[in-house]
């Protein structure tokens, strides 16, 4: 760097004497006259100005600078031996010389132009930790500083690419939601994933799509509510590929639970055919059953994710319930009343049918309600919740994927589809 070129570059180490740097010698008059200024590179006369060094050239100043800076720590620490005078009479500590060699120059006793040419390849973040450590720093960095070293153009591209809560650094802003143009803090109005889910930001909804500060777009989660930034499944954009995994192992269970109501519902009714043909309050009910059944089914079959037929199977599933109720109680008269004979298995057995079948029914049911209610079930993975809210959003999202989870794909806005 032609600014260093009036720093000394050739230094002997010793185990008695420090590296000490040359004495410039006094200048001598010539019949040319007196000598040139030391040269000083682009920007020192601003940058002495502005941290008050001192004038005499950059030479004298990191003498003078490494040498206050040695003799006053010296005498506050016991990292030197002995401290002796040069033969220009400047102090000079020596290096206490221990087992790995010479002890290391802190970074404080380095001249404060270097100091400013680590702080120009620091991001805001490193740089507002920086400033924290000492008050030498805290004055070195400030705004007005930065402002100078880093110039407009980085300046702007810094502040887009930190996150305006956390400062959490994104050069390539692929983690960053893009920044609102009104916002009075802008350029440094960006916020990471982290931080916008945490603040609760109204732009992170299931299945929107989001603009991130890149211009990329990146969209919600439909089974945890977080956007996805990589790891999309394949083929589902809107679905991280864990996500889908434990999406694809619910709708498994629900399938097989379906089969099971299905076939639960078959044999209550061919129970109550058989053995309660005569009892009215037990054949016609179980007949109308049988019939809503299959309506049921079909609803589940081809409904699809567009339209919310909710309220339909809703209607359906009361319907179910409270026709069962009539052959329950007429079963469960019968076993109430005295008999000399022990109750037969088929009754116990049928009594049983009909309770599994009212059971499952009410999940339905109340599993539909939590639909039309269009609950977001992705809060449970949300910080900042209640205690006393997690089990109801768990209870919910239980209730969900028992009664119908492909609600989680319904597309009912042009944005989603």
């Amino acid at each position: 760097m032609p600014w260093l070129a009036g720093v000394g570059s050739s230094r002997k180490y010793s185990r008695s004497t420090p590296p000490t740097p040359p004495t410039p010698p006094p200048p001598s008059p010539s019949p040319q006259g007196p000598t040139s200024p030391e040269p000083v590179a682009p920007g020192g006369a601003f940058i002495h100005g502005l941290i008050g060094l001192s004038s005499g050239g950059f030479a004298e100043t990191v003498r003078n600078s490494i040498s206050s800076r040695t003799w006053r720590e010296c005498k506050e620490s016991k990292e030197f031996s002995e401290v002796k005078k040069d033969k220009a009479g400047d102090h000079v500590p020596v290096l206490y010389m221990g087992p790995h060699g010479a002890h290391p120059r802190r970074l404080l006793t380095l001249p404060p132009e270097l100091l400013l040419a680590i702080l120009q390849q620091l991001d805001l973040a490193d740089i507002m930790r920086l400033r924290k450590t000492c008050k030498h720093l805290h004055a070195l960095a400030s705004p007005e500083q930065i402002r100078t070293l880093m110039g407009p153009a980085q300046l702007r591209m810094q502040l887009l690419g930190h996150c305006k809560t956390c400062l959490r650094h994104d050069p390539f802003r692929s983690g960053l939601l893009q920044p609102a143009l009104n916002d009075p803090a802008y350029p440094l109005a960006s916020s990471c994933i982290d931080c916008a889910v945490k603040a609760r930001d109204p732009r992170i909804k299931v299945g929107r799509a989001l603009m991130l500060a890149n211009f990329d777009t990146a969209w919600v989660c439909r089974y945890c509510g977080l956007p996805i930034v990589e790891g999309a499944a394949f083929g589902h954009e809107q679905f991280h590929r864990f996500c889908y995994k434990r999406y694809n192992d619910r709708l498994l269970l629900f399938f097989l639970l379906g089969w099971l109501q299905w076939g639960l519902g078959i044999v209550a009714a061919a129970l109550a055919w058989k053995y309660y043909r005569h009892a009215v309050l037990v054949f016609a009910p179980t007949v109308t059953n049988f019939l809503l059944l299959w309506f049921c089914l079909g609803f589940l079959i081809f409904r699809g994710n567009r339209r919310r037929t909710y309220h339909c199977t809703l209607v359906l599933e009361l319907a179910i319930l409270g026709l069962w109720t009539p052959p329950v109680y007429y079963v469960a008269t019968e076993l109430a009343s005295p008999r000399d004979v022990p109750v037969p298995k088929s009754t116990q057995a049928t009594l049983a049918m009909f309770g599994l079948n009212m059971l499952f029914r009410l999940f339905n049911l109340v599993g539909n309600i939590v639909l039309l209610c269009r609950l977001d079930t992705t809060e449970r993975h949300r910080s900042g919740v209640p205690a006393w809210k997690r089990p109801a959003y768990y209870l919910a999202t239980f209730l969900i994927m028992w009664t119908y989870p492909q609600s989680l794909e319904e597309k009912s806005s042009p944005e989603d589809m």
